[in-house]
């Protein structure tokens, strides 16, 4: 038989069956051989699962299964544990998972080394995922600015693209990662460090000097949207993100006021700083 398997077709095999009606779907249970199959019209079953422990559910089959269950030529216990490093899991911490054979997926419900049930339903092949390119490099029609110092030109994204909206996309890490094609970044395991991928965006994100005037006040704050972005698992707790090289007050002519993050020099900074007409704190 192929799936969808109709349900007549499965009633000549296995007798009548109870039927339990749902709000998304109706479940047809064989109660004397362990077996539910699970139907959304009610007339094609989708997925025919043997129950091979008994659970409380109302649709729940009276026994377990234990008919022969063979799978290319494997009781369905040979087949799992010979194939076991071969299984697709559905995640880390699941013993259970599926197999594909062609044209049906196999799932196992598995508890430590019981095997709970195993469903069988036609494999559809998800479809291609599609990547967005909302982060690709895009040149500016106009001047770009040219920055002296990375943590100043950051603290000036933070202001434009989370604050003031004139710089878009808003960048956010995960959607980053998520249309990243390249290669796979695992954000919990490469986020305590500079991602080199999220680097280069910000480096080569150019800020077109007609925002300039934009800027009178220049705010640091560890739990600015940029800072958690550019390096998620930052704790504030250093001197990372701190601005080296104040040559780029230059380009803004409307700046009188800048927030800093500590600094051991901060009394050098706010000299200079207060010879060009912009307060520090």
């Amino acid at each position: 038989m192929k799936f969808p398997l109709h349900i007549d077709e499965i009633k000549k095999i296995l007798g009548e069956a109870r039927l339990k009606k749902g709000k998304y779907n109706q479940v047809y249970t064989w109660d004397h051989a362990g077996i539910c199959g699970y139907s959304k019209n009610g007339q094609e079953v989708e997925t025919l699962s043997m129950c091979m422990v008994k659970e409380e559910y109302d649709f729940s089959p009276d026994n377990s299964f234990s008919m022969a269950f063979l799978i290319e030529n494997c009781s369905y216990e040979v087949y799992y544990q010979q194939n076991f490093s071969n299984l697709n899991k559905i995640s880390k911490a699941d013993l259970g998972g599926f197999f594909v054979l062609g044209a049906i997926s196999i799932y196992y419900e598995v508890d430590g080394n019981e095997i709970k049930s195993v469903s069988i339903k036609q494999h559809i092949e998800p479809p291609a995922k599609v990547y967005s390119d909302k982060y690709q490099y895009k040149k500016i029609e106009g001047e770009k600015i040219e920055f002296s110092d990375f943590n100043f030109k950051l603290a000036v994204i933070q202001h434009l693209m989370y604050v003031k909206k004139v710089i878009t996309p808003a960048f956010d890490l995960y959607d980053f990662v998520d249309n990243y094609k390249e290669r796979e970044i695992d954000i919990d395991t490469e986020g305590y460090e500079f991602i080199p991928e999220v680097i280069a965006y910000f480096k080569t994100l150019e800020i077109d000097k007609k925002y300039a005037e934009e800027i009178a006040e220049i705010v640091q704050d560890g739990g600015d949207d940029i800072y958690g972005n550019v390096l998620r698992f930052w704790d504030g707790e250093d001197d990372t993100f701190n601005i080296r090289n104040f040559e780029d007050i230059k380009h803004f002519k409307n700046l009188k006021k800048m927030k800093i993050f500590h600094s051991d020099f901060f009394k050098e900074i706010r000299s200079y700083l207060n010879q060009h007409n912009i307060e520090a704190v």
